[in-house]
């Protein structure tokens, strides 16, 4: 058994080694309870990223007045800033702890607080000049150690390079109690005994991502029974998937109060998985975020190396929720169908904060955020009332989280599950009520912060914590496909052809940067393509490094050019401004979305409404947004005969939406499909039924979604869109009731489109809340082009 242990150890205490034999055999026997505790010492690597960070710091930018909100923490949090900062690793995920006489199965939804919160320590990293316990730790050396590095002032360089390690570990690990989201609210719906997750079987990781898009976390390796059929990974609270973090159960007891399985100590027993007696499950940002670097995309993508992960660009090759959360859940399950019809790479965020309208969103490309356009708003304080101006960065895909970064990262927190009964769940509308009879029963309420952070701790764990986040997320920078290498080796450079660049450069500056660009054109030459193009004569979009590959050989030997737009050999806008001279290529400008002509489901958003769930993260400004008109009043389309008929007035968009948001082209390369809900284009499928994440499969992607954006929706024009309509794909039976329970069931036949159920409120259902079935329609600036045009548009976007 010893030499079993020190062979488990040797593959958990060397990277090199780990990845070397991943695709080993598992000893027979593993002493799991042995091996998971095992310290590593993992030595930090060393290399250059083909992907690109930032070293800029939150310091720099408050320097630069580019302080974001005008909340700073609850008064919690400020009052005792110096114990949550020492207790910053022992505070990233929590429980409850039930008072005597009470437990998740007597909590009633809704009901008091019969609880304490307590943290689940984990432990802090030691300090990058030392060997890691995990590759997880060495590669945040990696990360840190390739910022700041020419900052002189070398106390400076380590507090900003702690901030960004800390970030990240926030990012990856920080669960905060959102496992009470799926043991406790999710099973009340879909039913506890569904509560099980298959990809945790460690026979599973030779395919997660095959199967699921799942990524597997490089410190682990596969177990088997003496693992309780769980990954066996350096870090004991990994699942073995990177973003799901595991955490001991409380024991069971017998009805005399005697422990009858104590999940630290009791032997494996068959059906514990399904039963979730050993672990819980929390789940981080990563969940969404994480994916492959698409300029080192990896071998294997069941076992990747941190060096092919990044963790802001988002993973296009998963359904989150269907994948992690419903693959327990039987077939016929209507949850299973309308979360499940969400394309890859999207996730509808208002699914437990019910808006009613069917609504799934890409997971954002987190990039370059130090180049992203602030604004300033009117906001009121959470805590105080006080209304005042704050800047603010517009975020979501409408813009609604505007009251600046603090507020908006720990709102994302909140939507994944913390605090989730003692905040959250009580504001949702209660299931079975109906907003005639019940209005306060049958309506949201808003979420209070002054609430919160009296009543559940994690909210402070996490608002402590929020300052570093955004240190790590305003390091992330784009990824450039003249740096990538494929992994048969051939480079980015191979796929695009330079020589049409210039060309594609003054279609899009005609064309396209009135609304994808940084750089704002004033509104009075927007639709002037002469004056675009004079606008735009000198400015740079893309790289610094490739600034002329964007322009043909006779501009960039004029000397007058020259002389006008570079200084010393460089464009004039990296000369002045450095780093923030980079173009973020969109304007985040709020459009209505009757001139996008995009389906209007998500633009319809309206959870940030006053007297809405997310009212206190959205600014006053947000909410005085002028009405960009109405939507017919259609009938509810489950009634027989007269569902979908239009019936009295259009009702008019008040209150903040109606409004999509001029998002970045940055990436677009690496990020197909497009539009909001990855509807415009293709995936494409390796030999094993995965999705392609090569870079080859990834511009094989790219150029079939540019030419669907390029083309027509009109069905007399030739060529043109083929609609599509996301249909139920089995004949299922619903109540109507958003958590599914009731005894009245309604039989929906199959080839039924998901909107039809998903964006209807079951608590004032005569009409339809969205009635917009066509998800690829829209957006069609650029249709008109040539054909010469539209490739020489599609080799530039490569570049960016």
């Amino acid at each position: 058994m010893l030499k079993k242990i020190l062979a488990v150890a040797m593959v958990l205490a060397a990277p090199v080694l780990l990845y070397a034999t991943m695709s080993a055999p598992v000893p027979a026997k593993v002493d799991a309870a042995a091996a998971i505790q095992l310290p590593g010492e993992v030595p930090v690597p060393e290399g250059e990223f083909r992907r690109v960070l930032r070293s800029v710091s939150v310091d720099q930018l408050w320097d630069m007045g580019l302080k974001a909100g005008i909340y700073d923490g609850s008064p919690k949090v400020l009052e005792n800033k110096q114990w949550y900062e020492d207790n910053f690793y022992a505070t990233l995920a929590s429980r409850k702890i039930w008072k005597e006489g009470t437990s998740p199965d007597t909590h009633e939804r809704g009901g008091p607080i019969t609880w304490d919160i307590v943290p689940i320590p984990q432990d802090p990293p030691p300090p990058c000049d030392q060997p890691q316990p995990t590759g997880y730790d060495a590669e945040s050396c990696r990360i840190v150690n390739a910022l700041f590095t020419d900052v002189e002032d070398a106390a400076k360089q380590a507090k900003w390079r702690d901030a960004v390690r800390r970030g990240r570990d926030v990012w990856f690990k920080g669960s905060f109690g959102n496992q009470d989201l799926n043991d406790i609210h999710l099973s009340r719906t879909v039913g506890k005994e569904n509560m099980w997750y298959p990809w945790m079987d460690t026979r599973e990781r030779k395919h997660r991502f095959t199967k699921w898009g799942m990524i597997n976390d490089p410190d682990c390796v596969e177990g088997n029974a003496d693992s309780f059929w769980l990954d066996i990974c350096q870090d004991p609270k990994s699942t073995g998937v990177l973003g799901y973090r595991k955490y001991w159960a409380d024991p069971i007891y017998d009805d005399a109060g005697n422990v009858v399985f104590d999940p630290k100590t009791s032997p494996y027993e068959e059906g514990e998985l399904q039963a979730m007696k050993r672990f819980k499950i929390g789940h981080t940002c990563v969940q969404c975020h994480v994916g492959f670097d698409p300029t080192d995309p990896p071998k294997d993508p069941n076992e990747p190396k941190w060096e092919n992960l990044m963790g802001l660009i988002g993973n296009q090759h998963i359904n989150q929720p269907h994948a992690a959360f419903l693959q327990g859940t039987p077939d016929e399950h209507f949850a299973k169908h309308v979360v499940g019809s969400a394309r890859p790479g999207t996730v509808d965020t208002s699914l437990n904060p019910n808006d009613f309208k069917h609504n799934p969103g890409t997971q954002n490309n987190i990039t370059d955020f130090i180049n992203r356009r602030f604004v300033e708003h009117e906001m009121k304080h959470p805590i105080t009332g006080e209304i005042k101006k704050g800047l603010t960065q517009q975020v979501l895909k409408g813009g609604e989280d505007s009251v600046g970064d603090h507020l908006a990262l720990i709102r994302v927190y909140v939507n994944i599950g913390m605090c989730t009964e003692e905040c959250w769940v009580p504001n949702f509308p209660v299931p079975g009520t109906l907003e005639l009879l019940q209005p306060d029963e049958a309506t949201q309420k808003p979420f209070r912060i002054k609430q919160c952070y009296q009543d559940c701790e994690a909210w402070n764990h996490a608002d402590a914590k929020m300052t570093d986040l955004a240190a790590f997320l305003i390091t992330g920078g784009p990824t450039y496909l003249l740096d990538a290498v494929d992994v048969d080796g051939t480079p980015g450079s191979a796929y695009v052809d330079l020589e049409k660049v210039p060309a594609g450069r003054k279609v899009y500056a005609e064309n396209c940067a009135s609304c994808h660009s940084s750089k704002l054109a004033p509104e009075n030459i927007r639709a002037d393509k002469d004056a675009l193009a004079e606008f735009y004569e000198g400015h740079v979009f893309g790289n610094e490094r490739f600034w002329q590959y964007e322009f043909d050989e006779a501009t960039r030997n004029d000397p007058a050019w020259q002389e006008k737009y570079l200084v010393n050999g460089q464009p004039r806008q990296f000369a002045e401004k450095g780093v923030l001279g980079q173009d973020w290529l969109g304007s985040d400008e709020a459009i209505p979305f009757n001139v996008i002509g995009t389906n209007m489901c998500r633009a319809l958003h309206d959870n940030h409404n006053e007297g809405h769930i997310w009212e206190e993260f959205a600014s006053e400004t947000y909410r005085q947004r002028p009405s960009p008109g109405s939507v017919p009043r259609e009938v509810n389309r489950l009634f027989p005969l007269v569902g979908g008929m239009e019936f009295g007035d259009p009702v008019p968009i008040e209150g903040g939406p109606g409004y999509l948001r001029a998002i970045s082209l940055l990436s677009s390369w690496a990020i197909s499909p497009f539009l909001h809900n990855n509807a415009i284009g293709e995936l494409t499928y390796l030999e094993d039924g995965a999705i392609d994440y090569t870079v080859k499969g990834r511009i094989t992607q790219y150029e079939m979604a540019m030419q669907e954006l390029l083309m027509s929706d009109d069905p007399s024009v030739t060529p043109h869109r083929q609609p599509k309509i996301t249909r139920l794909t089995d004949t299922i039976r619903i109540t109507p009731r958003e958590d599914g329970q009731g005894f009245i069931k309604i039989k929906v036949p199959e080839g039924t489109p998901v909107t039809n159920i998903a964006s209807q409120n079951p608590h004032d259902a005569i009409f339809m809340t969205c009635n917009d079935l066509v998800e690829n329609k829209g957006h069609q600036f650029g249709v008109d082009l040539s054909a010469a045009d539209k490739e020489a548009l599609t080799e530039f976007l490569k570049l960016m």
